[in-house]
Formats: structure tokens, C-alpha cells, sequence
């Protein structure tokens, strides 16, 4: 069944970051020609079928489990290959769209593929269903859902990302133990041996996970562990606390905490009053 939604925005509604402006499922598109663009950036979540989108000078083929974005008032046309043609699709506006694409390397018009198309599917339609809501905060909860799908476009749309998470999943039983004795003294051949490979690799590893060295991910832990102890125990002595986080010396500590926080431990600790 076909469905499309307009949402009723007040004035304040158009002042938030991301907001929706129009959602639906077409179980067949029509051929869309627009010479002049469209005022809204779009996102379609192709389900079933091929089309074919023409942007930007370029021909993209648009599959199931793909998704194309369009860039508001570039010209554009896009067509069924092979039919039928199913698709969802959002128009959203907000100061935020164009940033938050951004940040999924998405800058101009194109078709990119899902990792999780299923999860993609699932989040379109929590937002076509709250915008045909009679609800009267429809609109802002549009918003809500609209927001939290632009965050998860850059793990959807990003095949470096794809890798990444692989990298991620090979360092989880060093991430834990660093978790679980962050305070204790820790080295590279240590660590390396929780993930059963070598320190080089670890330190690859970690560089193409983190951008981070093993010890500097184990720095950040630690100084973490010296918030909560600031926190929960704020009677104890900066030194001591030095100690009880992992380092050997407060000096380090205080260089490292600094460069981290961008303030001194001291300072940190008499911020905190709950």
C-alpha cells in the first residue's frame, strides 16, 4: 500500500536542529524528474527492485538495501530498471542535515549501500508511522527518530566504518581487561597477549580502531578511573588517587590528566560537588 505523511510544523518545530517535512512507502516509484531540485534533502531506502538515479552529472545504480540521498534544489531524475520499484523515503530539513551527513562522508547527491538495511527498513518505519500520528507532539518525536537515524548513518553507509567495527571486535578482550585493571602496571606484550596476537600487530590494531597507541588507550581509562575516584572518594589526596588509577608517579599523572581535561586534577576535583 502506498503511504505518504506531511507533518503539520509550527514555528518552533521549524527552529529544531532536524526536522521531518514529509515520509512514505511507495510500492512502485514513478519516474521523478526534477530540474530544479527539491527543496528538502531526501533520504529513499530502496526495498525491492533497481532504479536508477541521475545526479550531478553521474548515473548510480539504486538496489535493495541501498539508500539514496538528495541534496536539496540539485537537479536530479531517477527512474525504475527493474520493477517494481519499492521504496521509503523521508524529507527532512534543519540546520543539522547537512553536518550530520557530513559526518557519514555523505556531501552530494549520491546512492550509498546499507550495512544493516534491516535496521534502516526498521527505523524508516518508526518515523513514516509517527508522522502519521494525530498525536500532538508527532512532530517532535519525528524529530527525535529523524536525529538518532542521521547518527546512525555514518555505521551504515561507511565500508572503512565496516572494517573498523571488525577491528573493534578483535580488541574486545583487551579493551576488557584494560577496563578491569586499568590500575594495575600494564605493558604492550600484556595486552598483546589477551587478543593472542603480536605487540606490533596490537599497536596496528589499535591505530586503525582507536587512532590511538595501546598505552595512550590505557591513559584515557585510567583517567577516567581517576574522575570517579574524585567523585566517590573525594576525601583521598591527589596523590592517591594517582596511585589507586594506575600511575606510578602523581606528576605523570597531573601531565597526563591535563592534556586530557584541560584542566589540573586539583581543579577538577574541587569542581566537583554532588
Amino acid at each position: 500500500m502506498d503511504i505518504i505523511h506531511f507533518c503539520h510544523l509550527s514555528e518552533s518545530d521549524k527552529r529544531l536542529p532536524v526536522y521531518l517535512t514529509s515520509a512514505g512507502q511507495w510500492n512502485h516509484q514513478e519516474p521523478v524528474h526534477r530540474p530544479d531540485g527539491f527543496a528538502s534533502y531526501q533520504w529513499l531506502m530502496i526495498l525491492s527492485g533497481e532504479g536508477a538515479l541521475h545526479a550531478d552529472d553521474n548515473v548510480y545504480s539504486a538496489k535493495a538495501g541501498q539508500a539514496i540521498c538528495l541534496f536539496p534544489d540539485v537537479p536530479h531524475r531517477y527512474h525504475a530498471v527493474q520493477e517494481p520499484w519499492q521504496l521509503m523515503f523521508i524529507s527532512m530539513e534543519g540546520s543539522l542535515c547537512g553536518p550530520l551527513l557530513a559526518q557519514a562522508g555523505i556531501t552530494k547527491s549520491g546512492v550509498f549501500t546499507m550495512l544493516d538495511p534491516v535496521k534502516m527498513q526498521a527505523d524508516f518505519s518508526s518515523i513514516i508511522e509517527s508522522a502519521g500520528s494525530s498525536d500532538s507532539h508527532a512532530s517532535v518525536e519525528c524529530s527525535k527518530l529523524l536525529y538518532a537515524l542521521l547518527l546512525d548513518i555514518p555505521m551504515q553507509t561507511q565500508a572503512k566504518q565496516h572494517t573498523r567495527h571488525q577491528h573493534f571486535e578483535r580488541l574486545q578482550p583487551v579493551i576488557r581487561y584494560i577496563k578491569e585493571y586499568c590500575q594495575l602496571p600494564l605493558s604492550i606484550d600484556l595486552l598483546a597477549q589477551q587478543a593472542g596476537v603480536t605487540p606490533q600487530y596490537l599497536c596496528l590494531l589499535f591505530k586503525k580502531a582507536f587512532n590511538l597507541r595501546p598505552m595512550e588507550y590505557v591513559n584515557r581509562e585510567r583517567i577516567q578511573l581517576s574522575k570517579e575516584l574524585m567523585v566517590l572518594e573525594p576525601q583521598l589526596k591527589i596523590q592517591e588517587i594517582a596511585g589507586m588509577a594506575g600511575f606510578e608517579h602523581a606528576s605523570y599523572f597531573c601531565t597526563v590528566f591535563k592534556r586530557l581535561e584541560g584542566i589540573s586534577p586539583e581543579k577538577f576535583k574541587n569542581s566537583q560537588s554532588y
